[in-house]
């Protein structure tokens, strides 16, 4: 077997490193004057993308060196059912595809936050549009990059064998000035054309990981053999009742087996979460790249691709290392957080790399995370710019510079965010918990999102105060936890993720819909203009001259969809670990049947045609 201390860093892991990079700076170059262009070129790449691109592109930047090192951590200490975190997220994603991404398209908007003033109107949704500008830009885009950067200095760390942590600083700052300079030059248009080698060879870097590690344990099937030896609780699927610390199996109505990652956890995920979160309808990446999509065609099918490479191709070559890594890599043999004094199981999977590549093939797989590593950086800088500039900078500071100015403006914007990002991922350890933050932060948000799609009645006051209540109701939830874990005692279970995430949702819904009905309509014009543009489902009598709706299409094209993504990651699963797979083949193919039956019967063509 081998061992832990791994190969030492050789010149040809240099090449291949170095190799990429100069690749990476090279398509930047060729692509600077092309984006610098205007902003429409910069953030929509001329809105001109193919849904091919358009789909591997989100899949690639939703994959970067943090992606698999937590889900290594959660195999590792709670086994394959904790991926429902972010699973569940598939059972709403199901509408992305099946209209939003069409819907986002017809609205030619820039960033998701310009939409606030398209569908609702009035100086309440002007000064939200420039609220969540920046917002998004220097909160929720700056939380993503800081776990991003976290997982790339733990895996540095791995890498270059360092002791300790005082090497951190210029790990991160090579980091964000290498993405930087890249997203810098190229824009949007660079981000889109190296998404697409990064893709490939990011996951090239995890199937020959996957296939190291196999062949360590003795081929496919032993490997096989030696999960199903695992405790059932590492490698079910789905979760049975949560055990508590003494061992044992607590009731269903005990509120910790909401919080510990029990049955009544996966149903948090799976039907809560997994609807009502805070990309519920679309997230600002994937709106991004819907925008940018040739017609509303190309947008749906890029979403539908992204669903699938997202969900069931993509994790099951981590998953497959991670439980190989339980027989593989010892406890004891991996780093300590030095905050708390634990083992640092996310660091498990770098550590693998290490201890099964040699000379070549581990550059390779380093050059793939750094691949991976800058798809996502480079996505969230641009990103982050176009909410500063598009829906702050030029919406209510300079409102008629020309186009280059607001390019370089976006330039210099995410050098600042850079910054900011790397000071933040100095101090910070845990992706996962930056990461359920990140979703209870604005979770109780969700809702409202869908509601200015699905209903009517919904206003600038409905998004306003579920934000501030879900955003309230986190903070007091962790400050909570963090008085508890200062007096050293347990944390409240009501207090704890994702039980708490039900009150945060439960409490926002309260408040936005009484907010909702105690303030005015948006104008009529305004909702007549929105309606005949996008052509919504839902709770639109008031605006639809009595015609009929497609809700049955709808239905079953949403239920269908969902059936399509899980009977994949299933049948994907059960294959990996050598268990029958007729039901899941069998939930595939009903789920492909119903949606192909739906998707031309959903998507009704707009009163307006196309506003490009």
């Amino acid at each position: 077997m081998p061992t832990s201390s791994g190969p030492v860093f050789h010149w040809l892991d240099w090449v291949a490193v170095l190799g990429y990079i100069a690749l990476a700076l090279g398509v930047g170059t060729w692509l600077a004057k092309r984006a610098s262009r205007s902003t429409k070129d910069f953030y929509l790449a001329g809105r001109s993308l193919p849904w091919w691109v358009a789909g591997t592109s989100i899949v690639a930047t939703t994959f970067a060196a943090d992606t698999p090192l937590v889900i290594t951590g959660w195999v590792r200490t709670a086994g394959i059912a904790q991926n429902w975190l972010w699973w569940g997220f598939a059972t709403g994603g199901a509408l992305s595809f099946l209209v939003l991404a069409g819907w986002w398209r017809r609205l030619a908007v820039t960033t998701d936050a310009e939409i606030l003033e398209r569908r609702y109107g009035g100086n309440q949704a002007k000064a939200l549009r420039g609220f969540f500008g920046v917002y998004h830009a220097l909160v929720t885009n700056t939380i993503v990059l800081v776990w991003v950067l976290v997982a790339m200095k733990k895996l540095v760390r791995v890498v270059l064998d360092l002791p300790d942590t005082s090497q951190d600083g210029w790990i991160l700052a090579g980091g964000v000035v290498l993405a930087l300079t890249y997203s810098f030059m190229s824009g949007f248009w660079g981000v889109v054309v190296t998404d697409f080698f990064q893709f490939f060879l990011a996951m090239f870097g995890a199937l020959l990981l996957a296939f190291m590690a196999a062949k360590e344990l003795g081929g496919l099937e032993g490997a096989r053999e030696a999960f199903a030896e695992l405790p059932q609780k590492l490698t079910t699927f789905v979760p049975g009742r949560a055990v508590g610390a003494d061992g044992t199996t607590l009731g269903w109505l005990d509120a910790a087996a909401w919080a510990t990652g029990g049955f009544g956890a996966f149903l948090i995920f799976f039907a809560l979460q997994g609807i009502f979160n805070k990309n519920a309808d679309g997230g600002g990446a994937g709106i991004q790249r819907y925008s940018a999509c040739r017609d509303e065609n190309h947008a749906r099918k890029a979403a539908l691709l992204y669903h699938i490479a997202h969900y069931a191709l993509r994790p099951w070559p981590w998953i497959f290392v991670a439980l190989a890594s339980l027989i593989l890599v010892q406890t004891g043999d991996l780093p300590i957080i030095e905050k708390t004094g634990q083992p640092d199981h996310e660091a498990a999977y770098p550590v693998m790399m290490s201890m099964l590549l040699g000379p070549g093939l581990f550059g390779l797989m380093c050059a793939s995370f750094l691949a991976a590593f800058m798809s996502t950086l480079d996505t969230h800088f641009n990103l982050a710019s176009a909410y500063l500039v598009n829906d702050f900078y030029r919406r209510f500071v300079a409102r008629k510079k020309g186009p280059r100015h607001y390019v370089w403006v976006g330039r210099f914007a995410e050098i600042l965010i850079g910054g900011v990002a790397g000071l933040m991922a100095w101090h910070a350890d845990s992706i996962s918990g930056l990461f359920t933050m990140s979703l209870s932060l604005l979770g109780g948000l969700g809702p409202a999102l869908l509601l200015r799609w699905f209903w009517w009645r919904a206003n600038a006051w409905t998004e306003i105060s579920a934000m501030l209540t879900s955003t309230s109701m986190t903070l007091l939830f962790e400050t909570i936890k963090a008085s508890s874990k200062a007096a050293k005692e347990s944390v409240p279970a009501a207090a704890d993720y994702p039980l708490s995430y039900i009150w945060v949702v439960l409490a926002s819904i309260t408040v936005m819909l009484v907010v909702t009905l105690l303030t005015p309509p948006v104008e009529r014009d305004k909702l007549q203009a929105f309606h005949d543009r996008v052509r919504p489902i839902g709770w639109w009598r008031p605006l639809s001259r009595g015609e009929s709706q497609p809700v049955k299409s709808f239905l079953v094209g949403w239920a269908g969809g969902a059936a399509l993504i899980y009977g994949l990651v299933f049948l994907i699963g059960a294959w990996m670990l050598g268990r029958p797979l007729l039901n899941y083949a069998a939930l595939t193919l009903i789920g492909g049947v119903a949606l192909k039956w739906a998707w031309p019967r959903v998507l009704r063509p707009s009163l307006l045609g196309d506003p490009e």
